[in-house]
């Protein structure tokens, strides 16, 4: 990156979106570090100006459209635009579909997906004007395929994938991109801030290596500028993916192991 570009990163204190901030002052960013916990925002940023980083902190809850679009207000007119916002907050929820709470159905809806639309809403009239810019929704290869006991969080990331796949073609016209990330199982406090606490290790998860959050950071980072519709971040990932567009009932068979093995142990 020749020239200081801007960032802005939600869901930073912790995780991927702390990876990412950092990954993205170390190549010279100036990084607004966007979450709900002040506290975690600070040391997050703290690390990114250690790293060479410009970097501000604005506490700020996705699932509020006004204060996404403080956030960007707050940025462009600090720093005079936005050259990359990267769509990161969510959680998760575990339960099976018939046993998902409603309103914790909407709530996540809420932090994950409109949390994601409201980003994108409020940086694409910045970057449409800048005729330039990058947009990174984070997904998760489960947004890509369901699995048993993880639904409610599958559908919302289905829905950033499928709502990323329209922005890429509408904002090509003005030189703005728009990426879908979608990580395998990553080394990150999810499992922590799930809702529905109630929830077992699968025996398989033995056979599953768990993703660096920096190496997410980074592939993101890497990518910012570059044509890249989608970001899966490993094999097992890829050949999920693939096996649900082409042979649905094989991937139904392999994940009715997962789901057996699973509710076996919930009992």
């Amino acid at each position: 990156m020749a020239e200081r570009q801007v960032a802005i990163v939600t869901g930073a204190s912790s995780g991927i979106g702390a990876e990412t901030a950092l990954a993205l002052a170390r190549r010279g960013c100036a990084v607004v570090l966007a979450a709900r916990r002040a506290e975690k925002l600070a040391e997050a940023a703290e690390k990114c100006q250690a790293a060479g980083g410009q970097a501000r902190v604005v506490v700020t809850d996705v699932a509020d459209e006004a204060q996404v679009q403080a956030l960007v207000a707050a940025t462009v007119d600090e720093f005079g635009g936005v050259d990359v916002m990267v769509n990161n907050a969510g959680y998760g929820l575990f339960a099976r579909t018939w046993e998902t709470d409603t309103e914790d159905l909407r709530a996540i809806f809420e932090a994950n997906f409109f949390g994601v639309f409201y980003g994108c809403k409020a940086v694409a009239p910045t970057m449409i004007r800048q005729r330039s810019g990058h947009i990174f929704n984070v997904s998760s290869v489960i947004g890509k395929r369901g699995t048993p006991f993880h639904g409610a969080y599958c559908a919302t990331k289905f829905a950033i994938c499928g709502m990323t796949d329209s922005l890429r073609v509408e904002l090509a016209p003005y030189g703005v991109r728009a990426t879908s990330v979608c990580p395998a199982l990553t080394a990150t406090e999810f499992f922590d801030h799930s809702r529905r606490a109630r929830r077992a290790n699968s025996s398989f998860q033995r056979f599953k290596k768990l993703t660096p959050a920096s190496a997410v950071g980074k592939r993101i980072a890497a990518t910012v500028g570059k044509n890249k519709p989608e970001l899966i971040f490993t094999a097992g990932g890829k050949l999920l993916t693939l096996m649900a567009a082409l042979s649905p009932r094989t991937a139904d068979w392999i994940m009715k192991f997962y789901h057996n093995d699973l509710a076996k142990r919930l009992k």
